[in-house]
């Protein structure tokens, strides 16, 4: 049976995305509800379900007595917040009292204090009452990424040694992502840096086997009208214990004796393997009359035997794995139209659908939002480093 939400939020990305995305579950979801600030936005978004062919039409309802209504209601089951970032934890929190379940749009948060507090709330008090609470982080459930993971952590690749990830974005003034009063003026840290980066947190999260531990960056503003920032620059290093030896054929004297010295007469400490990377993440890329050059919307990751690449061209989400010559691996491509924000939607609806039958759930949850708060602090980290290194988890822990 599929379960009844309500859509809390009516912007641009409530628009484009989420009903799209409804409309595509509809074996699984029942749009019950539209509920916006105030009357106008959410008739504009019922228009758009209409537009869709979203059947049965949801009601609206807008305002504070609105929000009290639909809470109210027995018979929506859930909810879907997709409002400003300072705007949604509260409404968590009331939604959850209400015995609502919940999928908030990520972050979870302005900063990691604040969201690690929201998350500890919802353990404490909700999650014992069987209520759902889930972040929206539609990277992490953008299925070519979990193939790449998955191609990753076999072992014809071996380890990897190094990455470089790059986003390279334009944002106008007044254009339709800046001309909204949240976002011109951010009441969070990092701006445009905070809201979208948090997708390449998640990217890291799920891609790389050894994610990075420890941020050194520096981040600056380049385009007045995206303040605090739009620009940062970092080196991401792994956890100590994933340092190795290097890898492959080993110099040694024995091997050539024709050496004129030993390796152990070299003035310098031999290095180890890890997998350090490199990021350079900005909104003030010039508006150029073509796209960014190749490689400035990409993750490229070289490991052992071969590399793979992974980009997010037109809407699609991109998978190349190139093989090293003589090692084996097979040469690889995946590519699909994006479709995360439909995967989450109908995930989070068959969960509550299994609680409300007592059973078993029988998918992962890559929406936990204890994952997601690391993709925050990944964040966090790159704008606060300021040259100097800063611990993820160490900041997760406060």
């Amino acid at each position: 049976m599929p379960v009844s939400l309500a859509l809390l939020g009516s912007g641009l990305f409530a628009s484009i995305a989420y009903l799209p995305a409804i409309f595509g579950n509809s074996k699984d979801v029942i749009l019950h509800t539209v509920w916006s600030r105030s009357q106008s936005s959410a008739e504009s978004l019922l228009e758009k379900c209409k537009e869709l062919g979203i059947s049965p039409l949801p009601t609206i309802q807008f305002g504070d007595s609105g929000l009290n209504i639909l809470l109210k209601d027995k018979s929506i089951d859930g909810v879907m917040l997709v409002l400003p970032i300072t705007a949604q934890p509260p409404l968590v929190i009331k939604c959850l009292e209400a015995g609502k379940h919940v999928l908030c749009e990520k972050p979870l948060h302005k900063d990691v204090k604040h969201a690690k507090e929201l998350v500890e709330e919802y353990e404490k008090r909700f999650k014992p009452k069987g209520l759902i609470f889930r972040t929206a982080e539609n990277w992490a459930h953008e299925p070519v990424l979990h193939w790449a993971a998955s191609k990753l952590r076999e072992p014809a690749l071996g380890p990897v040694l190094y990455w470089q990830l790059g986003l390279s974005n334009v944002v106008k003034p007044g254009s339709h992502w800046h001309a909204t009063s949240w976002r011109t003026i951010p009441d969070y840290q990092g701006g445009f840096i905070l809201d979208g980066g948090v997708h390449q947190g998640a990217l890291l999260r799920i891609v790389l086997p050894i994610p990075p531990s420890t941020i050194l960056s520096h981040a600056t503003l380049h385009r007045a009208h995206l303040p605090p920032h739009d620009t940062f620059v970092a080196i991401a290093a792994p956890p100590i214990s994933s340092h190795t030896p290097a890898h492959g054929y080993e110099v040694t004297s024995g091997v050539n004796q024709d050496l004129p010295h030993k390796v152990e007469d070299i003035p310098a400490e031999i290095g180890t393997s890890a997998p350090f990377g490199t990021i350079l993440m900005t909104w003030a890329q010039p508006d150029l009359p073509n796209s960014a050059p190749a490689g400035m919307n990409a993750l490229e990751i070289v490991c052992l035997h071969g590399v793979v690449s992974i980009s997010w061209p037109d809407k699609n989400m991109k998978a190349v794995i190139t093989a090293a010559n003589g090692s084996g691996v097979v040469n690889e491509e995946k590519e699909e139209k994006q479709s995360g924000v439909k995967v989450e939607i109908g995930m989070y609806a068959r969960a509550i659908e299994a609680v409300k039958e007592g059973k078993e759930l029988e998918e992962p949850n890559w929406a936990d939002p204890r994952d997601c708060l690391w993709d925050l602090a990944w964040v966090e980290a790159c704008l606060q480093s300021g040259g100097k290194s800063v611990d993820i988890e160490g900041l997760i822990k406060g």
